[in-house]
């Protein structure tokens, strides 16, 4: 059975997941930071609504679940390789870095 592989490059960490795993839980589960401050607090627990689990994606675009509503309104313009890591689900091989500079 395949397993994806998630790269977190931030955090220095290569992971296994399940095929459809959700990326944000799989980050969690492997103690990788997907907010950054106050947002660890005060966040809307993976539901898309608040928009700080944003990730951006390195490489394997094309296996990450096709983007949501709620993360079309989220993410609006550039870069368009960021996504919201609560609202992805994991198909196939990635690598991406979680909490970006948001400039």
């Amino acid at each position: 059975r395949f397993m994806p592989t998630v790269e977190f490059l931030n955090a220095g960490k290569k992971v296994d997941c399940g095929q459809y795993a959700n990326l944000r839980k799989t980050a969690l589960l492997h103690d990788i930071p997907v907010y950054k401050g106050i947002d660890e607090k005060l966040n809307c627990q993976g539901n898309g609504l608040c928009g700080t689990c944003v990730i951006e994606v390195v490489e394997g675009a094309e296996n990450l679940s096709p983007m949501t509503r709620r993360e079309k309104l989220r993410l609006k313009g550039p870069p368009a390789n960021r996504r919201l890591s609560c609202q992805c689900q994991v198909m196939g091989d990635l690598v991406c870095v979680t909490a970006p500079a948001l400039d």
